[in-house]
């Protein structure tokens, strides 16, 4: 038996299968054959019928040389231990007596390396599972990976409804449209001869839509609307959520208006000549009105063209500079412009209110208009600070700004710049993390032992008397990886940061040469993050850098419920094992994909079956959870735009930044 020792940890699975006689075989066989076997005595040739093992025979004969002249197929394990294994003998090998000494010694090793397969199994069970797994993410989460349901309606009514009429288009026809209407109905009566309209008329129609294009892309206004759409409209209907949620949608308000003070100011100016061109002759006063006066229009036709979206996305730094620039021209020519306006009416009695220069200024709505809108374009860069830094490379491709002059709310974003005047780039803020709580000192009698939290024992009684009273066991849960979890640093300090990854030649400057001082513009901003407040529980979707704006609403509500989706070349190696850890601590099935080892996965898909795994079933059945409300994404425009439309489409409410949120 030395030489067996596999054979003597399983001697008593053994001796019962000697209790049990084989087939056609008396009880008093099958134990002589037994104990010739261990004595390594080759026992006399008596097989059992070949009929009777064909459940042994081996389907793999690959492995075996075809030359081999096989008569008959001889078990060397199933013969007593019920192993579904054979070997194929030669007719020399039967002469000799059937199993050799090599033979069984071969049999008793391989048998020696087959565990158990429910040892298998527990071993598979406490390995340690990987923090990111690399295979398909609806296989690894148990996603159901069929094809998608259709989209509803038809295609012409999707078109319309979550293409083409998105809430930010639809706002901006209410702006522009509006405006139109009430041009063409005033200029219909002007040639009718029902009603006068004079270009002063039209030039309040023009500082008006500027006022309103101005006011709803100040930081104070923003922030307002989200405090109360985005945060205290937690408490509405389901309903009346999804509606409000579409509140990062007020950019329509700021292109309605500025296109619409565009066709405004084209009217003005054809007022403008007609009344001149009435006149006797025409000043030098005129002249300069003239030329400014065009000016300003062929400004305001650049403006518009360089914002249009395809133009805005292909060359977003000359979109840039043209709208920063060519604004604030435009501010000084209006200024200029109502100067000799108001001078000309004055010299020529046109001006019936005033007779002198500076009570037409003061009685006019424009002069008020122009005084808040330069207001408006002077007040970002009030607040443009020179702020100090601490920079932490997280990797080749990700950089960790800290900044300690202020706190922030979740779903806000900071405007960043090292030259303030050429360009600035928005990115989201995440909160310094709260102070981990210190942890308590515990008493336990019985080291190694799940009892910790119980401190109903008697310390006075013997350890055997409190393990069989209390049935106390040592631990045996493994986790899912070994290594202590990492936190964000700062924690408890007055503060937030930023990640920036590298998206383009500013991003990639300064990860390789990470600032100590950087200007910051305005104050922080609220975006679409905000609007995750507003559900619950809420997928929080995003892909590469797009994690850190949604960071912020992990580090601050913790306890808000929420599942995450989040894809990213290689995120552990690049954002840092502090963010993993974040993710995996917020939603502990976070669903976290690097498409280094997976490739680009099917956002749409994945998202669609978290919210419908997570919805009642048809039988009633209820999960320990409430079903997810809705999904809020964090990508790049074609992802975002993809998602949420292959999400809206199918009825699961969807949200995602656009390009002028």
């Amino acid at each position: 038996m030395s030489s067996y020792p596999h054979y003597q940890s399983n001697m008593a699975p053994i001796s019962r299968s000697l209790n049990r006689p084989t087939q056609g075989q008396p009880q008093e066989l099958a134990a002589d054959d037994y104990y010739r076997r261990r004595s390594m005595v080759p026992a006399p040739l008596s097989f059992p019928e070949v009929e009777d093992l064909s459940d042994c025979e081996s389907s793999d004969e690959s492995e075996y040389n075809q030359d081999h002249e096989v008569s008959i197929t001889q078990p060397t394990k199933a013969f007593f231990l019920g192993v579904r294994r054979s070997r194929l003998l030669t007719p020399r090998e039967l002469e000799e007596g059937g199993l050799s000494r090599s033979s069984r010694s071969t049999s008793a090793s391989t048998l020696a390396q087959e565990p158990d397969s429910s040892v298998k199994l527990e071993d598979e069970k406490s390995k340690p599972k990987p923090l990111i797994p690399d295979i398909n993410p609806l296989e690894y989460h148990g996603l159901d990976p069929s094809p998608l349901p259709p989209k509803k309606a038809s295609r012409l009514y999707r078109y319309l409804r979550w293409n083409f009429g998105s809430v930010y288009r639809r706002v901006f026809c209410l702006a522009f449209l509006g405006n139109m209407a009430a041009l063409i109905y005033l200029l219909t009566n002007y040639g009718l001869g029902k009603q006068r309209l004079t270009y002063q008329q039209a030039g309040t129609a023009v500082t008006v839509n500027l006022l309103a294009a101005m006011i709803v892309r100040n930081e104070h206004f923003v922030n307002a609307l989200f405090w109360v759409f985005g945060t205290w409209s937690a408490r509405l209907p389901f309903w009346a959520r999804k509606l409000v949620a579409k509140i990062y949608s007020y950019g329509g308000i700021h292109s309605g208006g500025a296109v619409a003070a565009t066709f405004w100011y084209i009217a003005y100016l054809v007022l403008l000549t007609l009344n001149f061109q009435s006149g006797a002759s025409i000043s030098v006063m005129r002249s300069y009105i003239y030329f400014v006066s065009y000016a300003i229009v062929l400004m305001l036709f650049f403006m518009l063209l360089f914002a249009h979206p395809s133009v805005r996305v292909k060359m977003h730094n000359s979109f840039e500079g043209v709208h920063r620039f060519m604004g604030w021209s435009v501010v000084l020519l209006f200024w200029a412009q109502m100067m000799l306006t108001t001078a000309d009416s004055v010299l020529t009695n046109t001006n019936t209110t005033a007779k002198d220069f500076g009570h037409a200024l003061l009685v006019s709505p424009n002069f008020w208009m122009l005084i808040v809108i330069t207001l408006l374009v002077v007040y970002p860069w009030s607040r443009l600070r020179l702020r100090d830094v601490e920079a932490e490379v997280l990797s080749d491709h990700c950089l960790k700004l800290n900044f300690k002059y202020r706190d922030v709310h979740y779903g806000q974003a900071i405007r960043l710049t090292d030259a303030p005047l050429k360009e600035t780039h928005a990115f989201g803020v995440v909160p310094f993390p709260a102070a981990a709580p210190k942890p308590q000192a515990v008493t336990s009698h019985c080291p190694g032992c799940n009892c910790q939290n119980n401190n109903n024992f008697d310390m006075n009684s013997s350890q055997e008397t409190l393990m069989s009273e209390r049935n106390h066991f040592p631990s045996t849960k493994s986790s899912p990886n070994t290594e202590p979890a990492s936190t964000l640093t700062h924690a408890g300090e007055k503060g937030f940061s930023v990640f920036i990854s590298n998206a383009g030649d500013w991003t990639q400057k300064m990860i390789r040469n990470p600032p100590k001082k950087i200007y910051t513009r305005g104050t922080p901003q609220f975006g679409v993050m905000r609007c995750a407040g507003l559900f619950s529980p809420c997928i929080i979707m995003a892909t590469g850098s797009g994690i850190a704006p949604c960071l912020s609403l992990f580090v601050q509500k913790p306890e808000h419920p929420v599942r995450i989706i989040w894809s990213a070349p290689s995120p552990l190696e690049t954002y840092g094992r502090a963010v993993v850890d974040l993710l995996y601590k917020t939603d502990p099935k976070a669903i976290i994909i690097d498409t280094r080892k997976t490739g680009r996965p099917d956002l749409v898909k994945i998202g669609y079956r978290v919210w419908e795994e997570s919805q009642p079933k048809e039988n009633g059945e209820r999960k320990e959870v409430p079903p997810c409300e809705a999904l809020v994404i964090i990508s790049n425009q074609k992802v975002t735009k993809k998602v949420v439309y292959g999400l809206e489409s199918r009825g699961v409410p969807a949200y995602g930044a656009i390009f002028d949120s």
